[in-house]
């Protein structure tokens, strides 16, 4: 049974959130003080984390940096601040989604398991395959990523995107599709995590590619 680790201090949400948790199948951890949420990560080894980011101690920005510094688990971050800079930070330094309070249960339990399959499916790979896009070398097998000959470190999703546009670089790429390949949904209007990831890419891959955007509606690849 799948363990998720929430990190979140509020009561009003801890309760009801834990037991539709249960409720889909995962066993739940709860860690109501940011100074206590590393020792419990460690000690608990979840497969999942929930992350609030004001937390009594240590905030939550803190704790996703040192959890992502010795460990690829999934972090999701769960937070009332809608600051564009907090997401592209917060996704940046590793977190794999975020959703915004208040939040719909059902579409959260809908993130985890879609996160949970990915990780599943990526462990069902045995060959190494070697995909580039233009200066870019991808190994799929070992979640590698080199520009012109120098590696550079990308997050999990951001490499789940980077990969599918290596395979889609002569076709058009629907937003929609992107997030529901990717993200694992397609039917959540306002949701940005997309784009912030695909922005935080485009800092890291440099000029290697252009990631052509018409509309917020779609992406089309362009090799310089």
């Amino acid at each position: 049974m799948p363990k998720i680790l929430l990190i979140e201090d509020d009561t009003g949400i801890i309760t009801p959130l834990s037991l539709y948790i249960e409720q889909s199948g995962y066993s739940i951890i709860v860690c109501q003080n940011g100074n206590d949420a590393l020792t419990l990560f460690s000690k608990e080894k979840p497969n999942l984390v929930i992350l609030d980011i004001n937390l009594p101690g240590k905030n939550g920005i803190e704790i996703c940096e040192e959890i992502r510094a010795t460990s690829e688990a999934p972090i999701i971050i769960l937070s009332a601040r809608e600051s564009e800079d907090d997401k592209v930070m917060l996704l940046g330094l590793g977190a794999d989604d975020y959703v915004s309070k208040p939040f719909s249960p059902r579409e959260l339990m809908a993130r985890i398991a879609t996160i949970l399959n990915r990780i599943e499916n990526r462990k069902k790979i045995k060959t190494n395959k070697i995909l580039t896009l233009g200066n870019i070398t991808i190994d799929t097998k070992n979640f590698t990523v080199e520009v012109a000959g120098d590696p550079i470190k990308l997050t999990k999703t951001e490499f789940a995107i980077l990969e599918y546009f290596a395979k889609n670089t002569n076709n058009v790429i629907k937003r929609e599709s992107l997030m529901k390949d990717i993200i694992g949904y397609d039917n959540y209007v306002y949701d940005r995590t997309i784009d912030t990831h695909v922005k935080n890419l485009r800092k890291k891959i440099g000029e290697s590619f252009e990631i052509e955007t018409i509309r917020g509606i779609w992406y089309r690849i362009n090799i310089l």
